[in-house]
């Protein structure tokens, strides 16, 4: 539960850094992830398929010039 509690208060964390688009570097060393891929895999596509964050080139999703952002909270 309480580790639940944190990964929430977290991503609102992330998500409030969010409201200016960030590159995945950016958002991965605010969040103190060193390993890229488990950062993906773990945060950054649930929170884009959840509908939490999206991306400033929607029909590039890997390009090296993606952002992503979050709408205001």
């Amino acid at each position: 539960m309480q580790a639940t509690m944190q990964a929430d208060e977290d991503t609102e964390k992330l998500l409030e850094f969010c409201t200016i688009p960030r590159t995945r570097n950016e958002m991965q060393e605010f969040m103190n992830f060193k390993n890229r891929d488990h950062f993906r895999k773990s945060i950054l596509n649930p929170l884009i398929k959840g509908g939490l964050l999206k991306l400033t080139v929607p029909n590039k999703p890997t390009s090296p010039k993606q952002k992503y952002y979050s709408e205001n909270r």
